[in-house]
């Protein structure tokens, strides 16, 4: 079976698309680059890690997360696949680190929303566990307008490094089912 990295914009659904795939196949592990990010930022606060002017982590973001996933597949190799998302790496750099025979590699993103249809989605789908639970809504709705404009970005990078690129800005649900069967098809090539 082969590997998964999803990214893209915030709030796409690569998190439900990975939860998908782990649910029908228990033997993928999740790699959550959130949940990464927050581990620095908890315990390292000083590494600046979602700043431009820190320590380099956010550039060297992508290379540690693409040796993690790595490292990660050839010590469990017959045992475990693996599935990494985050919506920090831009598809260039997941051109260069992740475009590797044994992944399948896919962006999702919503680029045909506004800002407040995002906003919408954002609130309809958060849990408590969700960072954006406890913000305010100037706060999301600034978080919308960036990942709105990532979103477009990305869909023509995508196009232009001939990577998968899923748009979920309506019927999110159906887009990932379908996309899920995709996924299917492909992994067990």
């Amino acid at each position: 079976m082969k590997n998964i990295a999803i990214f893209g914009s915030s709030r796409s659904g690569k998190s439900t698309l990975s939860k998908m795939l782990s649910k029908k196949y228990s033997n993928y592990h999740i790699i959550i680059g959130d949940d990464i990010r927050w581990a620095f930022q908890e315990t390292l606060p000083n590494n600046n890690i979602n700043s431009k002017g820190g320590t380099g982590m956010v550039e060297d973001f992508p290379n540690f997360l693409s040796c993690l996933f790595y490292k990660s597949i050839k010590r469990n190799k017959g045992i475990f696949n693996y599935i990494v998302e985050t919506c920090d790496i831009t598809p260039q750099k997941a051109s260069k680190l992740f475009n590797k025979e044994d992944t399948v590699l896919l962006f999702l993103g919503t680029p045909n929303q506004t800002v407040e249809q995002h906003f919408k989605e954002i609130r309809k789908y958060e849990t408590e566990s969700d960072w954006t639970y406890d913000r305010n809504d100037e706060h999301i709705l600034k978080h919308s307008k960036h990942w709105i404009t990532k979103s477009k970005e990305y869909e023509k990078e995508c196009k232009k490094l001939n990577i998968w690129y899923v748009d979920t800005s309506f019927n999110r649900t159906e887009v990932l089912e379908n996309t899920f069967h995709m996924l299917e098809k492909m992994i067990l090539e």
